[in-house]
């Protein structure tokens, strides 16, 4: 991936969008959080019992959000369902709830590239947002031969999300047994993705991008795993000590494998726009 600079302060531009008359909610402390969803800040989160409200969408870099961001902004002329979507709402503004309107608040943030700068801008995004719910959006690398089925500009949706080191893979090094090294998604959140049409996958989330050549199946076998992005399992921890549920959506750029980022260049837009693209659909699904 090329290096993109954006400004020091990533959170500062932040963009919501709200439901019409739906009040910014307060602080809500991390126990009634757990209550309010029946869930722990563990690594297995499992289900939600309720709608959530109020959506933070994260996203490696701002341009990953852009088809999201369209999407939320035509939204405000028309209605789907029945429901009004969420017009755009100026930091701040408060008025009265409206119960129906889809996510009611969605807040697009960046949350930084690779595993540290991911976990960071998660971690300092869900304590200022203080949302109901999390989701990533991202680009993703396939392995070659695992999932025939994932083409270009295809769209997952994560399952298993596996911290990924080539040390471990090799037998030359591992990971302290303390250390968390898989995540889940929520598992209410995936049904939702599942009944949209997405695929799931198991993604590998290394430090740094592979540009070995990959033997058909190695990557496979080496981790498990279907796809590679580099942030989702920082996002996802992040997500899961806060105890909140979680989801991962991501589009197939390219193969694992030397060519990758010239791949990824030519492929990355239209594979951020398809991820946006079923994240808006999971979103709406999820406030129906």
């Amino acid at each position: 991936m090329s290096m993109f600079l954006w400004p020091m302060d990533r959170f500062a531009e932040a963009e919501v969008y709200q439901a019409p008359g739906e009040r910014p909610s307060g602080v809500i402390g991390l126990s009634q959080k757990q209550d309010h969803f029946g869930l722990r800040p563990r690594t297995d989160q499992t289900e939600q019992t309720h709608t959530p409200r109020r959506w933070l969408v994260l996203a490696a870099w701002p341009p990953e959000l852009t088809e999201l961001r369209r999407l939320l902004r035509k939204s405000e002329m028309g209605t789907l369902k029945g429901f009004p979507y969420p017009p755009a709402m100026v930091r701040g503004e408060q008025s009265s709830p409206a119960p129906h309107a889809i996510g009611n608040q969605v807040i697009l943030r960046a949350a930084g590239v690779g595993l540290v700068e991911a976990a960071i801008g998660a971690t300092a995004a869900i304590a200022e947002v203080k949302p109901d719910a999390v989701m990533f959006i991202g680009t993703a690398g396939s392995y070659p031969g695992r999932r025939p089925d994932l083409a270009l500009a295809g769209v997952v949706a994560a399952r298993r999300l596996v911290l990924s080191a080539d040390g471990v893979a090799t037998g030359n090094a591992y990971l302290p047994p303390a250390l968390p090294a898989t995540q889940e998604t929520t598992m209410a959140l995936r049904r939702i993705a599942a009944a949209a049409g997405l695929l799931m996958a198991d993604v590998a989330c290394p430090l740094a991008i592979t540009s070995r050549p990959v033997p058909v199946g190695r990557g496979a076998r080496s981790s498990a795993c279907d796809v590679e992005n580099l942030e989702a399992f920082a996002v996802g921890r992040a997500a899961a000590i806060a105890g909140l549920p979680f989801a991962a959506i991501l589009g197939i750029s390219n193969a694992v494998g030397p060519s990758a980022h010239a791949a990824w260049k030519r492929n990355a837009t239209r594979a951020a726009a398809a991820a946006c693209r079923a994240a808006f659909d999971v979103i709406e699904r999820s406030s129906g």
